[in-house]
């Protein structure tokens, strides 16, 4: 790595979500890291518009997310029609975008709960994580980096953040195997 290079847009504003996260700023993190996963969408599907990209990237990455959100696999939840990314996508990246702040429908907590509904979506504050995770794993970010050390624990074992920009087969084989199923991603 040479001297002059540094970080883009997406690893600067995914290290904001996660000072964010660490501050318990959840609507801050969500506000740095939207452009992040909007910036990897749209290097992942150039074409499409912003609304579709993004939702896109989170329905692609839902089970990477989940995981690391709850330490379950949660995919094609829907409630009234609306789907977890459905909820992340109108109520948090939407809302942030027109609105300046996270739609009231939409909350984080620290106690791993969930609860879903028509007027209200409470997440644990793990899918800001996961979604950060889905960030720096896309074979897109290969080139990204961060000027801090940092590591990220998931399933009892740590993985250091620098090896896995642009790569998630270490931490998905990993996951795979807790899981016992070797087709979890596919």
């Amino acid at each position: 790595m040479s001297l002059s290079k540094r970080p883009t847009g997406v690893s600067r504003r995914v290290l904001q979500a996660i000072k964010h996260i660490q501050e318990h700023d959840h609507e801050g993190a969500l506000v740095n890291l939207f452009p992040a996963i909007n910036q990897t969408a749209k290097r992942r599907r150039p074409k499409d518009g912003v609304g579709k990209r993004i939702k896109a990237f989170l329905e692609d990455e839902e089970k990477l997310i989940s995981i690391v959100a709850t330490g379950n696999c949660l995919s094609n939840i829907v409630c009234d029609g609306t789907s977890i990314t459905d909820a992340l996508y109108k109520f948090g990246r939407t809302a942030i975008s027109h609105e300046g702040e996270l739609d009231p429908r939409l909350e984080f907590n620290l106690n791993g709960s969930i609860e879903i509904g028509s007027e209200k979506w409470n997440l644990p504050v793990g899918y800001i994580v996961g979604m950060s995770i889905a960030v720096i794993t896309a074979k897109e970010n290969s080139a990204e980096f961060f000027d801090e050390q940092l590591s990220i624990n998931i399933f009892n074992k740590s993985f250091q953040i620098d090896s896995l920009w642009g790569n998630d087969s270490e931490l998905k084989k990993h996951i795979c195997n807790k899981f016992r199923n070797n087709n979890l991603f596919n």
